[in-house]
């Protein structure tokens, strides 16, 4: 696994990356309330940003699952592209 860390007060909050699955890459992203107020952060976008870089290094597929609306929107900023339903994948 490789993914960056946000932390609050000492505390991690979030985490956004890639873990191996198999042969697959499955990029994530997971928060927690205490991190929800600076998710539209300058910082935290460039962290985010930061973490294709992971998916670009990655030795095979590359794929994410949307699991709301903002999260497909932010995919398709990052530059994942759509394969179907709440499927995106990060073409190299």
């Amino acid at each position: 696994m490789r993914a960056y860390a946000g932390l609050v007060d000492g505390e991690v909050c979030g985490l956004v990356g890639v873990v191996r699955e198999g042969d697959t890459g499955k990029y994530f992203a997971d928060f927690n309330d205490k991190l929800q107020p600076y998710i539209d952060s300058i910082t935290i976008m460039r962290i985010v940003r930061a973490s294709t870089d992971f998916a670009t290094r990655y030795k095979g597929p590359v794929i994410s699952i949307a699991e709301h609306a903002e999260g497909c929107r932010m995919l398709n900023r990052l530059g994942f592209t759509h394969l179907e339903g709440a499927y995106y994948a990060w073409l190299n």
